[in-house]
């Protein structure tokens, strides 16, 4: 079975050696071309929305390109980190400095994987920061519904009593919006947050491709040692 997880092991990270090229060109440009504007530039632009119930549109694209991103780098590193894992020999006297080799790859590629994790979990918190600035900001509009029954009987004497009920319900309801000049200070909070959070995506974004990078390269210069720890006639295949 092991066997087996090794070999198909293997074959996922061929297919990520593949690919990594045009990961790292295409990461590498969508960084080049957010970094074109500036943090000042983006601010004046936000602030024209910041004043609005809307979502920033520009940055909700940008968070599902970069969590995108970010999370499948965390299960390609996971993948690599299995492949080495897979090929650790067993447990011997001597001749070990493959296997430390081995161990320090892991090492990096592990680590590097639970920085692009926390990067990643911390993106939720923009969209409930934002909500709680926008409510000092944004007009408020309120509804209020109110509902009335009402029943009433006749009764009519002479040679038969006859009794007529009657009811009947009523709804109505009140629109109330509370509007105020916002502070200043309120709008530039909402406009730097996004500014921020748009500068952690950016960042998020370099962290991943340098990901690649670094760890390809690692990958490359130690492939000997990560197939064949102790020398022996292991896979020779070709690794980023």
């Amino acid at each position: 079975m092991f066997a087996q997880l090794k070999d198909a092991s293997a074959r996922e990270v061929e297919a990520l050696e593949a690919s990594l090229g045009d990961k790292v060109m295409a990461l590498d440009g969508r960084v080049g071309t957010l970094q074109a504007t500036s943090l000042a530039d983006a601010e004046i632009k936000y602030k024209k929305g910041a004043t609005t119930s809307e979502t920033n549109a520009e940055l909700c694209e940008l968070q599902t390109y970069a969590r995108g991103e970010a999370a499948a780098c965390v299960l390609d590193l996971r993948k690599i980190e299995r492949f080495i894992t897979l090929h650790v020999p067993k447990v011997e006297d001597g001749n070990n400095f493959g296997v430390a080799i081995q161990l320090e790859v892991a090492k990096l590629v592990k680590e590097t994987g639970k920085e692009c994790k926390g990067l990643l979990d911390a993106l939720p918190a923009y969209h409930k920061d934002r909500a709680a600035l926008l409510e000092k900001v944004v007009a408020r509009t309120t509804t209020e519904k109110s509902e009335a029954t009402s029943s009433s009987t006749d009764e009519e004497k002479g040679s038969e009593t006859k009794n007529t009920s009657k009811s009947g319900t009523s709804s109505s309801s009140t629109t109330k919006t509370s509007a105020a000049t916002p502070l200043p200070d309120a709008v530039a909070a909402v406009a730097q947050l996004d500014v921020q959070h748009r500068f952690a995506l950016v960042f998020l974004l370099e962290v991943v491709r340098d990901a690649y990078i670094a760890v390809g390269d690692c990958l490359e210069k130690n492939k000997g040692k990560l197939v064949a720890p102790k020398g022996e006639g292991g896979n020779a295949m070709s690794m980023f």
